[in-house]
């Protein structure tokens, strides 16, 4: 059975950790704050030191990081784990970037030897800690068919989407859509709030209208209740909402709405929201 580091066990990386250590795959973990290892170490996983050592140790090595930068941090440097990858290792990244920078990683990774697959994951910290996410991939489909049983451990879905980086652009894609659908959702709960609609009738219209969708039915309820407890927290939506206008530039795709939303959440961001779920942009309304 392969050996996996895991690198970046935050709100995702921990409960997408402790899939793969149940299903008996031998894990060393490795976070810059070694606090967030605790229960994963507990639980059996090896602790490294820094990401080369996690590297070392392990056949596939897997990163969950919340940007661009934290990827490259962890890959470059003395300790990087770049230094320890080469023939037969799987280097995964399934954090949220660009296609340019998924691309850029792959041409390093490969430069040693081994192999890279961009594999952002579709669903929240609970789906995660359901081991249902959505995985989608990126790269070698022969490579993915060699690691397909560790994808299953943290995954109900899996989808192979093309060559290095596609795998990001369908993930902001997706992630497009989701920041659209909350910021109507919000608007859509204040006018109707503003109209004297029962929060209980305009929850079962949504929900069984053309609108119907598994974003509202999670979020409407938490937006109406208040809960904010995070699951998606706004300053990584304001981030990859800035990855899709980095990458819509590049690629020469119009999206106005795509701005207004992006302002909307920076916004909210700037008023004290950012580490709040992204169901807290409702707060930004006035609700008198």
């Amino acid at each position: 059975m392969k050996s996996v580091a895991f690198i970046g066990t935050g709100l995702m990386g921990r409960p997408m950790a402790a899939n793969v250590m149940e299903k008996g795959f031998p894990i060393t973990v490795y976070n810059r704050t070694k606090e967030k290892t605790k229960q994963l170490v507990s639980a059996g996983a090896r602790l490294a030191e820094n990401p080369r050592q996690a590297a070392e140790e392990s056949d596939v090595v897997i990163t969950m990081l919340s940007n661009i930068e934290a990827v490259e941090s962890v890959l470059s440097g003395e300790h990087g784990l770049i230094r320890a990858l080469g023939k037969d290792k799987v280097f995964i990244d399934m954090s949220t970037i660009t296609p340019a920078a998924s691309r850029k990683f792959s041409e390093l990774v490969e430069a040693t030897g081994a192999k890279m697959l961009d594999a952002p994951v579709v669903g929240t910290s609970s789906v995660a800690e359901k081991g249902e996410l959505s995985i989608l991939v990126g790269g070698d489909p022969r490579v993915l068919d060699d690691v397909r049983d560790i994808f299953h451990a943290m995954g109900k879905f899996i989808f192979h989407v093309g060559d290095h980086g596609s795998a990001c652009g369908m993930k902001l894609v997706v992630n497009h859509f989701i920041s659209g659908m909350i910021g109507l959702l919000a608007e859509g709960l204040e006018l109707s709030e503003k109209l004297g609609i029962d929060s209980s009738v305009f929850s079962n219209v949504l929900n069984t209208s053309a609108v119907k969708s598994p974003v509202y039915e999670l979020r409407a309820p938490k937006m109406m209740a208040g809960d904010h407890a995070t699951q998606f927290p706004i300053r990584l939506l304001v981030k990859d909402l800035n990855y899709i206008t980095q990458t819509a530039e590049k690629v020469g795709a119009v999206m106005p709405m795509h701005s207004l939303v992006r302002d909307l959440f920076s916004l909210a961001a700037t008023y004290g929201y950012a580490e709040q779920d992204i169901s807290a942009i409702y707060e930004m309304f006035d609700r008198k």
